[in-house]
């Protein structure tokens, strides 16, 4: 006859086992069942307990001071203008004074007066625009007064004639 072995539960047995994480796993054995025949006991499947993972600590954010944003400023292109060294007259502006007279071939006639470059004492010779027309032609900024001479030496008989700036003025003097 078999002789039975007491069923006491075996003792616990713990095993320290070091994995690759550096932390210790626990083994567990559970209590051998009693044989009642010659059959083999069955073991328990092994608990495996792991110790809690260490907190994985963030990287901190530092704040820091906002770089300035520069703005640059755009450049524009445009097209250069040209210098000028007076301004260019307006219609308004120029004075025209046509004298009417047909003083025969070899015969100049001038302006003497006062105001815009004219004196009393030298005349300024005017244009022949055709047989019978002398032009003189000038910005003014003020009224002149003036007087035809033929070839600068004979002045026109009656008064002196008056131009404002701007002004077209024709005369058909005499002379005496």
């Amino acid at each position: 006859m078999k002789t039975k072995k007491s069923a006491a539960p075996a003792a616990l047995k713990t095993t320290d086992k070091k994995s690759t994480s550096k932390a210790p796993i626990v083994a567990v054995s559970a209590p051998k069942a009693a044989a009642s025949e010659s059959k083999p006991a069955a073991t328990a499947p092994v608990a495996v307990a792991s110790a809690p993972k260490p907190a994985v600590v963030a990287p901190v954010a530092v704040a820091s001071t906002p770089k300035p944003v520069v703005i640059a400023p755009i450049a524009v292109a445009s097209t250069p203008k040209p210098v000028t060294s007076a301004p260019k007259p307006t219609p308004e502006s120029v004075t025209t004074i046509d004298v009417k007279i047909d003083v025969g071939f070899g015969n100049v006639v001038f302006l003497r007066g006062q105001g815009a470059g004219l004196t009393w004492e030298q005349g300024v010779p005017l244009s022949c625009v055709d047989g019978g027309t002398w032009r003189w032609s000038q910005t003014l900024a003020s009224p002149i007064t003036f007087k035809v001479l033929l070839n600068d030496q004979v002045w026109s008989a009656g008064n002196d004639f008056v131009a404002a700036p701007g002004q077209k003025v024709e005369v058909s003097p005499s002379f005496a």
